[in-house]
């Protein structure tokens, strides 16, 4: 009996934890399994959908859609305007994302500081975040209205002629960066407030005992600091542009002349309006592929570049 006790006891100590692990996760399984479903419901289940579509003529009028193979691949790369969205909206993401993460940053500073308006000035600069994107696009497009706008009328008011804004070819696509950037900047700088307010005090009244200004207390510290912040506010920015399509369905319906014919809206055109279900599953597929890249690379150079402690 004592042999056989001793014997338990030593199997029991040779794998740590497995039993009890074991039991937690029994018990835990009832309560995870509704959201697991859920989860697969809303989210594996569609993309499982939609890579099936990408292989069929599938349109809003055929039930049983016909499976094609890989044509409409096939017919996204020979596409023009395919690779002309593809260009525009690498383009509206960068330039987003390179607002976003700048203003962010330098409006996080802003907000840190400790002002009598600092609650106000918070408030303000997150406020566009929180306004439905309908809102967005019929004041921006009032403001933005070549004849009646007020910034072209403050503009003429000094003499300067203001351009088209959204109607014309060369400037929509700049205005449409700029409202979009306008509209999501203020959720990069809270994510940098957050990380300045997780950066130890003591750094900067260090450096400021050694003689360190601010601006270099800003260069050599601070911003270092804010690596990990910079590099999620980046993939969250370029990852959410990349997928834009409402506010140029809003603004400008892709156009003029196609210079804001993002790929999400391409998409939802070819979806919604030319009924082709197929195609639009491809271009859906080329873009997760795209995005899936994107984080992956994102990883790398956040493991090789960025130090967490």
């Amino acid at each position: 009996m004592k042999v056989t006790t001793i014997n338990k006891t030593l199997l029991r100590t040779a794998v740590p934890g497995r039993p009890r692990e074991m039991t937690r996760l029994l018990h835990a399984a009832p309560y995870l399994l509704p959201a697991l479903l859920i989860f697969a419901v809303f989210t594996y289940y569609p993309l499982a959908k939609v890579i099936y579509l990408s292989f069929t003529n599938a349109d809003m009028l055929k039930p049983v859609p016909d499976f094609i193979g890989v044509q409409n691949y096939r017919a996204m790369f020979a596409s023009r305007e395919f690779w002309s969205s593809l260009g525009i909206t690498a383009g509206f993401a960068l330039g987003v994302t390179a607002l976003e993460v700048g203003l962010g940053m330098a409006l996080a500073f802003l907000m840190n500081a400790p002002t009598r308006m600092q609650g106000l000035l918070r408030g303000a600069v997150f406020a566009p975040v929180v306004v439905s994107i309908a809102a967005t696009a019929v004041v921006w497009n009032y403001l933005l209205s070549p004849s009646s706008g007020p910034v072209n009328q403050a503009l003429g008011a000094i003499g300067v002629a203001g351009p088209g804004w959204l109607g014309d070819p060369g400037t929509a696509l700049a205005s449409v960066i700029m409202i979009a950037a306008w509209k999501g900047v203020g959720l990069p700088a809270v994510l940098f407030l957050s990380g300045l307010q997780g950066i130890p005090r003591e750094l900067d009244e260090a450096a400021a005992i050694d003689g360190a200004t601010r601006l270099q207390v800003a260069r050599r510290i601070t911003i270092p600091l804010l690596g990990p912040t910079s590099m999620v506010v980046f993939f969250i920015s370029l990852v959410g542009t990349f997928q834009s399509y409402s506010l140029v369905l809003l603004l400008t319906g892709g156009g003029p002349a196609g210079s804001t014919n993002l790929l999400g809206y391409f998409i939802y055109q070819n979806a919604f309006s030319f009924f082709q279900m197929g195609f639009a599953s491809a271009l859906s597929v080329a873009l997760f592929l795209l995005l899936l890249t994107l984080g992956f690379v994102q990883l790398k150079l956040s493991e090789r570049r960025v130090h967490y402690q």
